[in-house]
């Protein structure tokens, strides 16, 4: 182990020797120290009090007395400090044989003093929330070593978001968050009360009821509020129309109320999401659509800050205004970037990762507009949960963003460990919070402290979760962390299916060292129950992964496209059928056929809903997207590994990408046709704009989608499923 990351030998000299001149901290059960609280303390002091003697006690069995500043004795004292009404998280821990100090900036700051000690000189750790990821040493007799450290944060605000749980609450885990030195992302009020962490409230606010009778009510009384869209207010158009100073007056009646009732430190507001903008002429202005939105917050901003004087605001980079904007964004604390167009396979300066490259260039350029966050996705990157050995790449990125000089960081945090308490109860194997134990830990450790070594986090992990085990555990998470590091392919955005790169990421031979590792810490951990269980949980992950590569071996459909036909033949190829993954999907068949200089598609989808439709728009690359209408989405992966998304809607207009890279174009030709219920879509794909025409052997990915309104009652189809970015699922061409 690397002792450098937590600086505790100087405790586990103490221990052992027990030479020091103060009386032991506890000795057989019992003790003479006493716990310090300052006169008035707030509530996370106190609760830095509790925690600190609740934890010993379960360490040592014996009882601390928590006693005013005033009356403590002169020795045998741990003090509690708070230094000044800071907000920077500095905190400090000097130790002595009779004296302890944890001094803090804020209260919270005294807090993490607290939980520093009980970390760092007595050796607990807290690897993950709930009791199952505490780990704390049996000491029957410890002597306070004199020991001191200053710890300050590297970004003001740290913050795992927890994801995927009504409210975004679940106390176990919001109270893990401090252990963990974050400071933000607490919404169970009781937990806030007890931890003292910046109040941050965001959300997209910045829009219309989408309540259908509120909604209606107000179309009815103010249509001028809601979004133009194809030619006419639309009571769809949530996101409202920023030229109306009605809907301007509403928004602000409303962001102030909710900042109010939340008391909310920073406010992060923005826009209604996945929603077609207002097309009015007020409102498209500007062509820069991201300074629209950048514009439009300022003034709001302004407004509520007449209200709320001196009211903090944060923005968020998402969606078409995480393009950089030409102008500088006014009011703002930071703006936090959406980080989901990097890869997640590879460092992000790795000059062979085009995907990076781009996303950085992107990033530094809005450090150029504005005060930088980051919201990340490095634990949304499958599906499912899945085994991520990313520690390598968080390191990486970490210590990118400090000397960026960013001011916040924040990742998504899957939280479903209440699931356990059900019922019918997952098995951990399936559970997020235990699947991605380890990268939270380590993210977390490092947002505090990016110098800090990630290998050297993980073996600190291994020595205590895996007992004799942790030599080949450690072995086992290093190869695994090497393999993904060095994967050719790419990886991004989120909520992917881990069989497009299973195959690579575990073939046979890194599989049978892999499991080789895993049993040699099975047999070295025998006799310890709780080591035995956390071993044969990592096997079930492993295999986890073998299922995903055994699956993609399998392939699924293959598609013949060995004969080059005339570039008019959609009559001699045949129909695919759609299939939907579950409800009623309107009829819709596919044809694909090989032209000598493209690549052709045909599309006939019934229209048995209604007889009219909202076709869409014609022009090519429009951003913001409608993602609600109906449209016909493709995805292809050709012999060079880049994933190909391209969407069309009923008029003809195309959307296309390259590994989210927009301005990739296709070079789609688009005929559409409509018939009494029925419209259909004849495509050409040119083979130049995939790197040349395909050879006699070829294999491409292809699947293609009918994405259904989203007001229909029908649901989205697709040949050979409708599985989106799913390219394990997709079918093969063969050339």
């Amino acid at each position: 182990m690397n002792v450098s990351v937590f600086m505790i030998c100087a405790a586990l000299v103490a221990f052992a020797c027990g030479a020091a001149s103060g009386a032991p901290l506890f000795e057989s059960g019992s003790s003479s120290w006493s716990v310090a609280l300052p006169k008035g303390a707030p509530r996370p002091v106190r609760y830095a009090a509790e925690e600190l003697t609740n934890t010993i006690a379960r360490i040592s069995g014996a009882a601390l007395r928590v006693v005013e500043a005033e009356a403590a004795p002169a020795r045998d004292v741990i003090r509690l400090v708070q230094d000044g009404d800071e907000e920077d998280d500095s905190f400090s821990v000097d130790a002595a044989s009779d004296a302890v100090t944890l001094r803090g900036s804020s209260p919270r700051a005294v807090l993490f003093a607290a939980y520093a000690f009980l970390r760092d000189v007595l050796g607990a750790r807290w690897y993950w929330p709930g009791e199952t990821g505490e780990f704390l040493p049996r000491l029957e007799r410890v002597v306070v070593p004199k020991w001191s450290k200053a710890y300050r944060p590297a970004f003001p605000l740290r913050e795992m978001s927890v994801c995927g749980i009504p409210g975004h609450r679940h106390p176990p885990t919001e109270r893990w968050f401090a252990r963990q030195f974050l400071n933000s992302g607490i919404n169970s009020e009781a937990v806030q009360e007890d931890l003292g962490f910046v109040r941050i409230t965001a959300g997209h606010y910045v829009s219309l009821p989408s309540d259908g009778s509120e909604r209606d009510r107000l179309f009815a009384e103010h249509p001028d509020w809601f979004s133009l869209l194809n030619g006419r207010r639309d009571a769809k158009g949530l996101a409202g129309c920023w030229s109306s100073e009605g809907f301007f007056g509403f928004t602000v009646t409303n962001l102030v109320k909710l900042i109010r009732s939340r008391r909310a430190d920073i406010a992060n507001m923005f826009v209604a999401d996945i929603m077609p903008r207002c097309e009015c002429a007020g409102c498209t202005a500007d062509p820069d659509r991201s300074a629209r939105w950048w514009n439009y917050y300022a003034r709001l901003i302004d407004a509520v800050r007449r209200e709320l004087p001196g009211q903090h605001f944060a923005g968020l980079a998402y969606q078409e205004y995480r393009s950089v904007p030409f102008v500088k964004v006014r009011g703002v604390e930071y703006v936090e970037y959406c980080h989901y167009n990097r890869c997640y396979f590879h460092a992000l300066g790795d000059a062979s990762c085009v995907m990076n490259a781009r996303s950085m260039d992107e990033f530094r350029r809005w450090g150029r507009q504005a005060p930088l966050g980051f919201y990340g996705y490095e634990l949304d990157i499958f599906r499912q949960p899945t085994y991520l050995p990313v520690w390598r790449l968080l390191a990486d990125e970490m210590r990118v963003f400090r000397d960026m000089g960013l001011v916040r960081v924040k990742t998504e945090y899957p939280v479903d460990m209440h699931k356990l308490r059900g019922a019918n109860p997952p098995p951990k194997s399936k559970t997020c919070q235990y699947v991605y134990r380890l990268p939270a830990y380590v993210w977390a450790t490092l947002a505090f402290d990016p110098g800090l070594d990630a290998d050297a986090i993980v073996a600190d992990f291994c020595e205590h979760v895996y007992g004799a085990g942790a030599s080949a555990m450690k072995s086992y998470h290093g190869m695994m962390a090497s393999a993904w590091g060095g994967m050719k392919a790419h990886v991004t955005y989120f909520f992917n299916s881990p069989r497009n790169y299973a195959e690579e990421f575990l073939p046979p031979d890194r599989e049978r060292r892999a499991r080789a590792l895993l049993a040699s810490a099975a047999e070295a951990a025998k006799g310890d129950g709780r080591a035995e269980g956390e071993v044969a949980f990592e096997l079930e992950c492993l295999d986890a992964w073998a299922k995903a590569a055994e699956e993609a071996k399998r392939g699924g459909v293959r598609h013949e496209l060995s004969d080059v036909l005339g570039d008019d033949a959609f009559n001699m190829a045949g129909w695919l059928d759609a299939k939907a993954r579950s409800g009623s999907a309107q009829p819709t068949r596919f044809k694909v056929y090989r032209g000598r200089d493209a690549l052709h598609v045909l599309a006939e989808c019934t229209e048995a809903e209604k007889p009219s439709f909202d076709r869409g728009g014609t022009e090519n690359d429009k951003e913001p997207f409608n993602w609600e209408a109906d449209s016909v989405e493709m995805f292809i992966m050709p012999g060079d590994g880049a994933a190909r998304q391209i969407v069309v809607t009923p008029a003809g207009g195309v959307w296309d990408a390259k590994d989210g890279d927009i301005s990739w174009n296709s070079g789609a030709v688009v005929r559409p046709s409509f018939a009494e219920g029925r419209w259909t879509l004849s495509l050409s794909l040119p083979y130049a704009s995939f790197g040349g025409a395909p050879k006699t052997g070829d294999r491409w990915k292809f699947m293609i989608i009918r994405n259904a309104a989203r007001d229909s009652k029908f649901k989205a189809c697709g040949w050979p499923v409708n599985a989106h970015r799913d390219f394990s699922s997709a079918a093969t061409l063969l050339f």
